[in-house]
């Protein structure tokens, strides 16, 4: 795959965005549109590219990224709190809400309740 390229021993990965290269663990989530998708970084940019959601899903399932609705794909570690019962939303530490699907609202509970990282649960 030439969108990834190994930085070290301890498999850390580059995604080539085109013109520069981001860290996995820079992403705080994405989101699709259609054919194309934004990735929003914790330093505040947003990046355009050219691929799918469901690239981005089987690039990153390996850094536990967590698809809660058909248009977004969040990185687990910036969840700062998540909403399954009355909103259904998760609220990233910067203060982002991303919606859960119905569908997903059980499926992320179980996930949530056997991994014992959730903070903030209602």
């Amino acid at each position: 795959m030439k969108n990834v390229k190994p930085v070290s021993s301890d498999e850390k990965l580059l995604i080539n965005l085109g013109t520069f290269k981001v860290c996995p663990t820079c992403i705080l989530f994405i989101r699709g549109e259609g054919n194309y998708s934004n990735i929003f970084l914790k330093d505040g940019r947003k990046v355009l590219s050219c691929r799918t959601l469901k690239f981005f899903e089987t690039l990153l399932q390996d850094y536990g990224f967590i698809r809660p609705s058909k248009s977004a794909l969040v990185n687990p570690t910036y969840i700062s709190s998540i909403d399954l019962k009355i909103a259904k939303v998760i609220k990233l530490n910067n203060d982002v809400n991303i919606s859960i699907s119905r569908r997903q609202v059980r499926p992320l509970s179980d996930f949530f309740s056997n991994k014992h990282a959730l903070v903030g649960v209602s």
